[in-house]
């Protein structure tokens, strides 16, 4: 059978590579002993010309300190026995080694796979098995020479697009700047659409999906954060006193919350990480081991592939960057990616499988971007840019999805726009 025989190829290779590794600890252990013995030979040696070099030395002393104690009332014959013994000490002893040092020679063959597999064997795979695997593991995708608009999706039913969560149905959430929510599918029609409330602060990243694709929305009517199970009902996750939130996203990784918020005094601003059912795990609101604030206003935020959690924070003009356990990672402020003396107004933030971070900048004095940077916060490129003079020019909401395309909401003409930047 199919599992015997690869039984029997996991059997042969272990057999082999076990057989080499005996092979390589018999040499080595031979190599380590004989420098051992070598180290023996060199040290007894030096340590009989040590012993040489001090009986001179001693000598010396003896004679130098003979001839201080008489001083001149030293007679002839004392002198010319102090010379005779002179003579005798002139010639000093040598520390000289009798044995050359031994040296490694290596082998002429290159220490490579394929040295190595000459030696050990290969694995042979059949093409048909290959593509099988490469289904297993996919490669991962690299930037395109050029972004491609693939499609352009009208949503009449919102007022000026704030936010987009992509879903593993390829049904899309869209969100306004009036808390509306519309659910569309890939043609762009609309599913059903329900009303949240923001009197305290403007929605901005006010919803994302869980790993199940149930909805998850903030409504500031009563501070809560709640999903909408089957049938349309709502069910509240997380309550809130004292904090309103902001925004959210959902790990891909765990499933578990993120939560942006400002306190009720609008001084205070923190990022709440909790799992799935609600329960708070930890606190993301300063820099380590200190009083600064890591955060102004936390409107949009998202979870990157290396645990990093990145927030576009449009009062701090950054992209704040902290690790999973909540050190400082980097602040970005649009360095190389701006001109010099101008605002940076990070709004839209997401990150794609390659750990770049992508970020709408929103100053209304240039042409609206999207910046991409790496998972280190260096500016990579401009990957979009928004003529003033074309009606495609105001973005606020960015979107990625599971096929790695890049959506877009235009603020004035409620168009959805989906772009292609990897291959």
């Amino acid at each position: 059978t199919s599992k015997n025989l690869l039984s029997q190829v996991r059997s042969t290779m272990t057999s082999k590579i076990r057989k080499m590794k005996e092979i390589l600890d018999d040499l080595l252990s031979r190599n380590m002993k004989d420098l051992t013995d070598i180290e023996h030979v060199l040290m007894n040696e030096y340590q009989d010309e040590v012993h040489k070099m001090n009986e001179h030395l001693a000598q010396l002393q003896e004679l130098l300190e003979e001839f201080e104690k008489k001083g001149q009332k030293m007679e002839t014959p004392d002198l010319m026995s102090i010379h005779k013994r002179i003579q005798k000490l002139k010639e000093i002893p040598s520390l000289k080694l009798h044995h050359d040092h031994p040296s490694f020679q290596e082998g002429s063959g290159e220490m490579d796979i394929e040295t190595l597999e000459a030696l050990f064997g290969k694995l042979t795979i059949p093409n048909a098995l290959k593509n099988s695997i490469q289904k297993i593991h996919p490669k991962k995708p690299k930037l395109a020479s050029r972004i491609q608009k693939i499609k352009a999706l009208h949503v009449p039913d919102i007022d000026r697009c704030r936010h987009i969560s992509c879903m593993k149905s390829k049904k899309t959430w869209v969100g306004d700047e009036l808390g509306n929510l519309v659910e569309i599918d890939p043609k762009g029609n609309e599913i059903q659409k329900i009303k949240t409330h923001h009197y305290k602060q403007q929605p901005t990243g006010f919803h994302a999906v869980t790993l199940e694709d149930e909805l998850l929305f903030i409504d500031q009517f009563d501070d809560t954060i709640s999903k909408l199970t089957s049938g349309k009902k709502k069910k509240v996750v997380v309550k809130f006193r004292e904090w309103t939130p902001i925004s959210i996203c959902v790990s891909h990784a765990s499933g578990d919350l993120l939560v942006g918020m400002v306190d009720d005094s609008q001084q205070k601003a923190k990022v709440v990480r909790y799992d799935a059912a609600g329960k708070e795990l930890t606190q993301y609101e300063f820099h380590e081991n200190s009083t600064k604030r890591l955060y102004s206003r936390p409107h949009y935020l998202a979870e990157n592939v290396n645990g990093d959690i990145v927030v576009s924070d449009w009062e701090k003009q950054v992209v704040v960057a902290v690790g999973f356990t909540g050190n400082h990672r980097f602040d970005y402020d649009a360095e190389g990616g701006h001109p010099p003396g101008t605002i940076f107004e990070p709004s839209g933030i997401c990150t794609d499988v390659l750990g770049n971070i992508l970020v709408c900048d929103n100053n209304d004095h240039l042409d609206d971007s999207v910046h991409m940077l790496d998972q280190d916060g260096r500016f990579l490129c401009l990957i979009l840019r928004l003529q003033s003079s074309t009606l495609e020019r105001r973005i606020r909401a960015l979107g990625m999805d599971d096929s790695c395309n890049l959506w877009i909401g235009d603020v004035d003409t409620n168009e959805i726009r989906v772009y292609k930047y990897l291959e």
